[in-house]
């Protein structure tokens, strides 16, 4: 049978024929001959830009990228000399969606970033597309979730509703295929009924290309449906790969490899590079046991194009993190020299008033004595402020990454309510034209539906409800009062927290996370915020520590991010230890991490604060917080904190 990976690929080169059926242009050799021979007479206007436009599109039809993407950036230049934004927009969005065809994601990014807030100003009904392209981008890199989010994107742009069918199901189809590989097939079912009632209208081609059933042949294979999935793929000889690979579930291995074969020449064609990967995975698995020397043509094949795909990619996307990188490092410099020479101002500054008040305090009477003596405590004052600021600061950092985990843990249940909200307000008028029908029996059956997706809107509805209070209870302002707290989840909602807030910094971060409590550790008198705020700060230093190896490759090949956090009940205590394979701390910096405004991190990333606090909150706990590290293996914090509290008060 395929595997979790296999189907987990199916997206990715179902996306990659997307480009035949975005915005279908039939490819006419006679009208292509004929624009090209007038346009170097023709003038620069906006006519010319449009011809342009409608040039790059057909010859990306014909699968000649190069001309394509020469057109389209004729046409932006042009653009740009006569401010016609509109041709902006129109040239951009298909220099972007040309990339996104041939998987070059970084370039169709960047082009999607340049459009966009131009789209916005000047042609909101091309913002629909543009979510297309940005679906395609993240479902090429496996971002499903976020692939998802721009599906749902498209579909709620106020220009969606007004488009005809012939541009609304390249969305639905998106949407179909993304549901699908979740394994959310009520939903996928839901939007795919929108493409099927296209196919009993039959929507004209190109405005509706037998590609789409590639969508409605994934969902029925997810559905275990092989027959009607078979009778969907056959309707174009393109998707000769989703019948390999159906034919690969059933184990029919005879025809597999025939499907196989011609979808891979057939990819090979047409320079399709996720469908020549896919296809040559399947025969060089079914070869395996059968034929060795034709197992390894076909396996060389597949590594041959996953490489050429990926590398270049990669290459360019790292050469793009390490420029955006050192413009931000060389900014944050620049601000911290800033803020240097302020402080050594205001030091000299302090520094000349407190020898003139000791001078004073030797010339004058007792009254100037006293009134020396309050500007002293201003002065003290005012550094007690400026040191509340700098901790109030490290807890507001904390507090963001409690919200960002508390965005990503509510918004999957939001998205239930509102996907089925949608699908009521429909059914609500079906209803109605039912009733006004005299329908009753197929009224009762809509009202079903509407209940039973109202229970669903419930559930998830009290699903958020409970997790914002739930985290509410983690992140109010402490009371400094210690509460009998379960540890052990505690330790597992701050680890959630802390892995979704530092994904919504870093998209691409990716790490392997571990848990393992012991039962036994039970409920123990802390103040919850405090020590959710070490666990946070902790566990956060690890995500850092293992991004910053995977990032700069100072790791052998093969090197997997991994951080676990476990408990462990000991005598009359209770262990905390949080572990990362990172590259570990230097022995000549050990002793000092745990000092106020020490911190490794580069300038602006850190304020030096974070394990200071986590120091004194531990100890004032009658605790204790422990390291060891390994440079180039990783390090490990625990923290060992009594079952019975020493003390009634905490920092």
């Amino acid at each position: 049978m395929a595997t979790g990976k296999s189907s987990c690929l199916l997206i990715f080169f179902m996306l990659a024929a997307f480009s035949d059926f975005a915005q279908p242009v039939n490819f006419d050799r006679h009208l292509i001959d004929s624009l090209e021979q007038v346009l170097p007479k023709s003038a620069n206007d906006t006519n010319k830009v449009n011809t342009l436009v409608l040039l790059s599109e057909m010859y990306q039809g014909k699968i000649d990228y190069d001309r394509s993407l020469s057109y389209a950036r004729m046409a932006d230049t042009i653009s740009q000399q006569l401010k016609y934004d509109r041709g902006r927009v129109r040239s951009l969005a298909q220099i972007a969606f040309v990339y996104a065809g041939t998987g070059n994601w970084p370039k169709s990014f960047a082009a999607v970033d340049e459009v966009w807030p131009i789209a916005q100003k000047v042609y909101p009904e091309q913002l629909t597309f543009l979510c297309n392209i940005m679906f395609m981008n993240y479902g090429f890199r496996y971002e499903l979730n976020t692939a998802k989010s721009w599906g749902l994107k498209a579909l709620n742009e106020p220009a969606f509703a007004k488009l005809p069918d012939a541009e609304k199901w390249p969305t639905y189809m998106q949407l179909v295929l993304v549901y699908a590989n979740l394994d959310s097939l009520d939903i996928a079912e839901y939007y795919a009924s929108f493409l099927k009632k296209y196919i009993k209208n039959k929507l004209p081609a190109p405005a509706f290309p037998e590609n789409a059933y590639r969508a409605l042949g994934l969902l029925e294979r997810r559905k275990k449906n092989y027959e009607q999935a078979i009778d969907y793929l056959r309707r174009d000889t393109a998707n000769a790969t989703g019948l390999a690979q159906v034919y690969d579930e059933l184990n029919q291995t005879d025809a597999a490899i025939y499907y196989a074969k011609i979808g891979l020449d057939y990819a090979t064609l047409r320079k399709t590079s996720p469908d020549v990967i896919e296809c040559s995975s399947i025969l060089a698995r079914l070869y395996e046991n059968t034929d060795t020397a034709l197992a390894y043509k076909y396996l060389k094949i597949h590594l041959d194009a996953k490489d050429s795909l990926y590398r270049s990619n990669l290459r360019e996307e790292e050469e793009g993190r390490a420029l955006a990188k050192q413009k931000e490092q060389f900014q944050h410099e620049s601000q911290a020299t800033n803020l240097r020479n302020r402080i050594i101002q205001v030091s000299l500054v302090a520094l000349a008033a407190v020898f003139l008040i000791s001078a004073l305090l030797f010339l004058r009477n007792n009254r100037i004595k006293q009134t020396a003596n309050r500007k002293l405590e201003k002065a003290y004052g005012d550094l007690k402020a400026t040191q509340a600021q700098l901790i109030q600061s490290e807890k507001m950092a904390s507090l963001g990454e409690l919200t960002a985990g508390i965005a990503h843990e509510i918004q999957n249940p939001l998205n239930f309510v509102n996907n089925f909200s949608e699908v009521n307000k429909e059914l609500v008028n079906e209803l109605k034209t039912q009733l006004a029908k005299g329908n009753s029996a197929e009224a009762e059956a809509i009202a079903d539906n509407i209940t039973q997706n109202e229970e669903k809107i419930i559930h998830h509805g009290k699903r958020a409800d409970a997790i914002v209070k739930g985290m509410l209870q983690h992140s109010r302002t402490s009371s400094g009062q210690k509460e009998p707290t379960d540890i052990n989840a505690l330790a597992d909602e701050y680890v959630r927290l802390a892995y979704h807030g530092f994904r919504a910094k870093d998209k691409l971060f990716n790490a392997e996370l571990t848990t393992s409590f012991d039962q036994a550790v039970g409920k123990i008198k802390v103040v919850p915020q405090e020590i959710g705020r070490v666990l946070l700060n902790l566990i956060n230093n690890a995500f850092y520590a293992v991004n910053e190896k995977a990032r700069l490759r100072s790791a052998p090949g093969g090197y997997e991010p991994r951080v676990v956090v476990r408990t462990k009940k000991l005598g009359d205590k209770i262990e905390i230890v949080v572990e990362d394979n990172g590259n570990g701390i230097p022995q000549n910096i050990i002793d000092k991490i745990f000092q106020p405004f020490f911190t490794t991190k580069p300038t602006g990333q850190g304020t030096g604060l974070g394990l200071s606090l986590a120091y004194d909150i531990v100890k004032a706990h009658g605790g204790e917080i422990k390291v060891e590290t390994k440079e180039g293996i990783g390090t490990e914090f625990s923290i060992q904190l009594p079952m019975t509290p020493k003390s009634n008060k905490s920092q």
